[in-house]
């Protein structure tokens, strides 16, 4: 961890500011520490930007899009264009073709588009591009899991 995170982690752990609970365990137990981080769930897990998607996980997600081309309506229930469904065609044989790990900002964009052509919704695109992440993530990023060591090396700084 670079000497900011340090300072950060420090921080977060001296005052707490999720409540999860940390105060008993400050030089008792620097894994306890690191597990209250790290967990998933809980008060101190909240929604975090997803940065990347497999194409398999993303094909499974959009297959209700599909479902809604095919019914030939929007989520608003008005017929969809045929120059709409033609588009998105293309765009899923794209996606079917394309690298087997995808970024989803790049990705946004054309999510956002299909909210506005009424294939998709905001609370679809929603599960694509977020997940709960734990405390350490939220503050941290995408992956991050702190070992004890860290909690040590905060504490110690």
């Amino acid at each position: 961890m670079t000497p900011t995170q340090l300072a950060s982690l420090k921080t977060e752990i001296q005052t707490d500011p999720a409540k999860l609970g940390y105060a008993p365990y400050i030089g008792v137990s620097d894994i306890q520490i690191a597990a209250l981080l790290n967990s998933g769930t809980g008060p101190g897990a909240a929604s975090i930007d997803v940065a990347t998607i497999s194409k398999g996980s993303l094909l499974l997600q959009i297959v209700p899009w599909l479902d809604q081309l095919a019914s030939g309506q929007t989520t608003g229930g008005t017929p969809i264009p045929a120059a709409t469904v033609t588009k998105w065609q293309q765009r899923f044989q794209a996606l079917q073709a394309g690298d087997a790990v995808l970024s989803v900002p790049a990705l946004l964009p054309m999510m956002n588009d299909g909210v506005t052509d009424g294939i998709a919704t905001t609370a679809q695109v929603a599960a694509i591009t977020t997940r709960t992440g734990s405390r350490a993530e939220v503050l941290f990023g995408q992956g991050t899991v702190i070992q004890w060591q860290g909690v040590l090396a905060a504490l110690g700084s």
